[in-house]
């Protein structure tokens, strides 16, 4: 991805990220990372994974403190 496409996506947003390289990689995905050849570096399966164990860590986290408040 171009830095002139994330900046209008920035501007389009209202957001500045500090780090633009993490926005790339959080914008590619594995299957465009593969065609363009970059390597295993460059997609987002890893934020991703991440992003999912945390989603599940505070629902979880939710479920039980709920759960233990009605009983």
């Amino acid at each position: 991805m171009h830095n002139k496409n994330l900046s209008v996506f920035m501007q389009t947003i209202g957001y500045d990220f500090k780090d633009i390289s993490l926005l790339e990689v959080a914008l590619t995905h594995s299957s465009y990372a593969n065609e363009q050849k970059k390597g295993n570096c460059c997609d987002n399966e890893r934020m991703e994974f991440l992003g999912d164990a945390v989603l599940e860590l505070s629902s979880s986290d939710y479920t039980v403190s709920y759960t233990h408040l009605r009983a």
